[in-house]
């Protein structure tokens, strides 16, 4: 069986490695980015092919809800499970623009691992 891959989206590095790091005890593939500029939200998306985006909701002083609503106007990404993360409760904003769900920093690896198994194995609307 393949092995799903996340795709950890985060400005501190510490918080991406420490994720892969966690995903890959689970059994998961993983990669990470500390930013999206230059590149764009999708072609990142392209490259890496994940079936799990967690992505920080403020990328310094930059939010990315916009990236949110671009995925899930994107005919090949729409479908793709989202877990936007943040130190500031905004949950009802990152789940008005789309996002799968909404977890607030920081939390224990018990919780993200219980949250993204959930997640990657719950029915598509």
């Amino acid at each position: 069986m393949n092995q799903l891959k996340v795709l950890v989206i985060d400005d501190d590095s510490t918080t991406c490695d420490l994720l892969e790091t966690i995903l890959q005890m689970e059994n998961y593939q993983t990669a990470s980015a500390n930013g999206i500029s230059g590149i764009g939200i999708i072609s990142l998306l392209e490259k890496e092919r994940p079936q799990l985006l967690i992505l920080d909701l403020n990328l310094g002083s930059q939010e990315t809800l916009e990236y949110v609503t671009e995925i899930k106007q994107d005919e090949n990404w729409r479908d793709l499970v989202i877990l936007m993360t943040s130190a500031i409760d905004r949950r009802q904003d990152c789940l008005a623009v789309g996002s799968t769900d909404f977890i607030l920093k920081p939390f224990g690896w018990q919780h993200i691992t219980h949250l993204v198994n959930q997640l990657v194995t719950a029915p598509v609307n």
